[in-house]
């Protein structure tokens, strides 16, 4: 069996590129090369070096990184040259899902014929990693194998959210009409896969119960179970996120700004950690606020994990399910989310985390947690066991195979 693995989120940096996204796309490439060889395409930014002898390196390097033999393709996002229209940057997407700015780069002629060229060597089964990828697949006229659709995060979701954490009305209502063709290509692309995974049963009910799509299945981000570690007694609060991905930003500045302070006043010992790359791109970055580290990239996870108390998640948009609240969970760490932080993960107020909205009650309970160590034991316990039971990846993985074989015979 040939599966032709399609991303746009290609790992330049296989030490720092370790975030939620690409955790899922590792969890799927280990668990295709069990039962496939891989040939995989990837759209990648025009400053990439295409070259042969630079995709052949690559192609070493990235065969070594994941153990597997692979055949490798680069070919470079779409970008407009010169001077561009307002009308095309932003008009055009009101009509076109392929003109919208976050799907245009892979929905050029180039982009095309990159993927039917792939298609010449006869796989049989593509997987397309999330909805940009799509675009290509939409595009041809050439027949296609069976497609498997990891649509991670439901993108109009996504978009109806992030609107509402714009403040200048014009900007909001540009976006506004991005939404109807957006949902079109949504439609159209689960409409084409012969499977389509999301991350949660929450996902999955919204798309096959309220838009009658067929075909879709839970997928959940997992991770491999470390081993559980005894609580900290340092009052340590830690957020972190990858810091190119804006609702992460906004979940570091509101940490920051109105939920820290309240913390800090009450408990000037306390500190707040906040972990990622790139950490310039927050608010505060760089002023000394009081009690608060930004460590940049952390390689030694284990050792970050051992420092905090407790792990935080003030997301306020986005979609999808947060691989940081599992991840923390399997650690054994007592977790504050929003309620959009923890959305679709199978974790209830008060039993295995904290779900707080505001900045205040977020604050409480980030107190709370760290005067009590043993309410921080009993969350952490309870939903480390939640993670073993549901989120371990190694069973995630013999699902996908059982998904992709299936559908093959």
């Amino acid at each position: 069996m040939r599966v032709l693995f399609i991303s746009r989120h290609f790992p330049v940096d296989l030490q720092t590129k370790i975030h939620g996204i690409y955790k899922r796309m590792q969890m799927f490439i280990d668990a295709i090369k069990d039962i496939a060889q891989l040939d995989m395409l990837f759209y990648v930014p025009p400053d990439v070096d295409v070259s042969p002898s630079s995709v052949s390196n690559l192609e070493r390097s990235l065969s070594k990184h994941w153990d597997a033999e692979i055949r490798l393709f680069l070919c470079p996002q779409f970008k407009y040259e010169g001077r561009v229209s307002k009308w095309k940057l932003y008009g055009a997407g009101a009509f076109s899902f392929f003109k919208q700015l976050e799907y245009l780069n892979t929905s050029g002629p180039q982009q095309v014929r990159a993927f039917e060229s792939c298609l010449c060597y006869k796989p049989d089964a593509i997987f397309v990693h999330e909805l940009g990828s799509m675009c290509p697949l939409l595009l041809t006229h050439e027949t296609l194998p069976p497609v498997f659709f990891d649509l991670n995060d439901i993108k109009h979701v996504v978009l109806i959210r992030s609107i509402g954490q714009i403040s200048k009305w014009r900007a909001r209502l540009v976006y506004y009409t991005y939404l109807p063709a957006l949902l079109w290509g949504e439609y159209r692309a689960i409409g084409l896969a012969s499977q389509t995974f999301v991350c949660s049963e929450l996902d999955r009910h919204y798309l096959t119960d309220r838009w009658h799509l067929p075909r879709v299945v839970t997928i959940p981000n997992a991770v491999a179970i470390p081993e559980p570690q005894p609580l900290t007694l340092e009052p340590t609060l830690l957020f972190i996120g990858s810091y190119s991905y804006k609702p992460n930003v906004d979940a570091a500045e509101f940490l920051i700004e109105q939920v820290w302070p309240r913390i800090y006043r009450v408990m000037p010992k306390a500190r707040l950690i906040i972990a990622g790359t790139p950490s310039d791109r927050i608010r505060g970055y760089g002023l000394g606020i009081p009690g608060v580290e930004f460590t940049g990239f952390v390689k030694d996870i284990d050792g970050l994990y051992q420092r905090s108390r407790v792990v935080c998640a003030p997301v306020l948009s986005g979609s999808g399910t947060r691989v940081k609240i599992i991840e923390a969970a399997a650690y054994g760490k007592p977790i504050v989310s929003t309620r959009i932080g923890a959305e679709g993960i199978e974790m209830r107020d008060g039993c295995e985390l904290m779900l707080r909205d505001d900045p205040d009650s977020f604050a409480e309970a980030c107190l709370k947690l760290l005067n009590d160590p043993a309410l921080c034991e009993r969350l952490g316990s309870a939903a480390r066991t939640i993670v073993v039971q549901r989120y371990d990846q190694a069973n995630i993985k013999r699902l996908i195979k059982e998904y992709l074989t299936n559908v093959q015979d």
